[in-house]
């Protein structure tokens, strides 16, 4: 017979379950809904939780693949997630992301393109901008000097099984070959990573190569 300590200790932990489970069915709604009335595609399996913002720009701007996971709530994430998810195209911007990828609070930012591959898992607070938000010359960036007109944009690519750790930023023109890992808290701004590496580091480097070999 369970005594009460037990007792409490599995009802507390069924409570939880039953909170997390139910923590996903109004977001993934919402996002469906988002998705479906801009005319963006999304694949079976879709699951959010927490804060999502889905802005996109036209139909098609924003796809994504089967069994994607939106995450941006304490209660299941134990990272840390101050933030929500964020995901917006601007102008002709588009964002896509492969199958059983997830996300959490991340932030995505396209002017261009930003084309995230299948098993791809991005942490916490993870920013991904393919522009600079603003005009590098600073006479273009004064009032009335046109600095939205002359945003600079590249886009963004992110290959399969690629790693993404926490507060790590990815910046305009950065290709990520496949089963790579980004140290947490990286600023990457290296144009073309290849498959199998670890970066790290501000301005983010090479660390090692081929680093999947044993596997």
């Amino acid at each position: 017979m369970l005594n009460e300590r037990t007792f409490a200790t599995i009802l507390i932990k069924v409570i939880k379950v039953i909170r997390i489970k139910g923590a996903f069915f109004f977001p993934t709604l919402v996002c469906k809904l988002t998705l479906y009335l801009n005319g963006c595609p999304y694949g079976s399996g879709l699951r959010a939780c927490g804060k999502v913002y889905l802005r996109a720009n036209k139909k098609n701007s924003i796809k994504l693949g089967q069994n994607v996971t939106l995450m941006a709530r304490y209660l299941t994430n134990s990272v840390g997630i101050p933030a929500p998810i964020m995901i917006e195209c601007i102008g002709g911007g588009r964002v896509q992301i492969g199958n059983y990828s997830g996300l959490s609070s991340t932030v995505i930012s396209s002017r261009a393109s930003v084309d995230i591959g299948n098993n791809v898992q991005v942490g916490a607070n993870v920013r991904i901008y393919d522009h600079d938000f603003h005009s590098l010359n600073y006479v273009r960036r004064r009032k009335g000097g046109g600095d939205q007109l002359n945003i600079k944009s590249s886009p963004v690519v992110i290959g399969d099984d690629v790693f993404i750790g926490t507060n790590a930023i990815i910046l305009k023109g950065v290709s990520i070959g496949a089963r790579s890992i980004v140290a947490a808290g990286s600023v990457v701004s290296l144009k073309l990573i290849p498959a199998d590496s670890l970066v790290a580091g501000n301005p983010a480097r090479i660390i090692r190569s081929n680093i999947n070999v044993d596997i």
